[in-house]
């Protein structure tokens, strides 16, 4: 009898194993066409121009390639930015449009090497810079296209800057003279959520926010708060024992950043969903602030840092 229920197990067990590897496709029926937009408008003395980028989704079944991407650009809508006294449109903008050298200086200040950088992007930018971002203020983004209307709002909080900077050797087992952790302090303002994000540059490299990216101030509100700021890593970079680290004796950037909650929220819980793979991670919702679509219209209120590390 033992042997018949130990054999009984082990074929529910084999059904059970053949069970999870049943592909799962979901039903072409399921999905539905919407508008995505994401825009920023910022504070800094070094921001960009105020955008927005207004996409289609595409379908799971979707093969990517440049006619793709291309193809997913929504053109020709009419988008606009109101101060609270003023509505500004923003024009489109599409690269394959525009001359040299004035592409190249364009996509050089959105961080990318115009040599390799092959896609017809198409924005809505206030290129002039005639919005005016102040501290405080609050944004509304519209966006129209074939009667379908994207809104949001958006906040630019006080800056919260980091007060003090200092590289030292990293814990653990990488105490060698070729890498350096770097060490901030910050004074958190009392009695109100506060959240920030920050993106690093290596030397000669483009500003990108890291894999997690932005915090808020559960754990320290109020306080002067010191804390490590790893070297930001992207998504297709492997993590290695040096991974967070700044190489001495490079010149480094840092862009910190203070952010409204719904910019923290966008993204919290897209780097939370990101980080989750496989068939037991539980799902994740990204929390966007469009009403009519998806995407993410954020305010932020930056300051960007120039640091060398030391080589000892």
């Amino acid at each position: 009898m033992k042997t018949t229920s130990y054999s009984l197990l082990l074929i529910l067990l084999s059904l059970l194993l053949i069970s999870c590897e049943e592909e799962f496709l979901p039903a072409e029926s399921v999905y539905k066409k919407e508008l995505v937009i994401e825009s920023y408008i910022e504070k800094n003395d070094a921001s960009l121009p105020v955008f927005a980028i207004l996409t289609y989704t595409l379908p799971f079944y979707s093969s990517f390639n440049i006619d793709v991407i291309n193809n997913s650009y929504v053109k020709n809508a009419e988008v606009t930015i109101f101060d609270g006294q003023t509505r500004y449109d923003l024009p489109q903008l599409c690269l394959n449009d525009i001359q040299e050298p004035l592409r190249s200086e364009i996509i050089k200040n959105f961080g990318y090497n115009p040599d390799s950088f092959k896609t017809d992007l198409c924005v809505y930018v206030d290129l002039a810079k005639t919005i005016p971002v102040e501290t405080g203020k609050t944004y509304e983004l519209r966006a129209i296209t074939n009667g379908d209307t994207l809104y949001s709002t958006t906040q630019i909080p006080d800056l919260i800057p980091i007060d003090s900077f200092w590289f030292d050797k990293p814990a653990g087992k990488n105490k060698n003279d070729t890498f350096a952790q770097l060490f901030c302090i910050i004074s958190d303002l009392p009695n109100q959520k506060d959240y920030y994000r920050y993106f690093t540059a290596g030397q000669n490299e483009r500003l990108i926010p890291n894999v997690t990216s932005v915090t808020d101030d559960i754990f320290f509100d109020g306080q002067k708060f010191k804390f490590t700021l790893s070297e930001a890593i992207s998504r297709d970079e492997d993590f290695g024992d040096n991974s967070g680290l700044f190489k001495r004796g490079d010149t480094v950037q840092i862009k910190w950043c203070t952010i409204p909650q719904s910019h923290f929220d966008f993204w919290n819980t897209l780097e939370t969903s990101a980080t989750r793979q496989g068939p037991f991670a539980s799902y994740v919702r990204i929390k966007g602030n469009i009403e009519g679509g998806l995407g993410i219209f954020g305010g932020q209120n930056c300051k960007n840092y120039t640091l060398y590390v030391p080589k000892k």
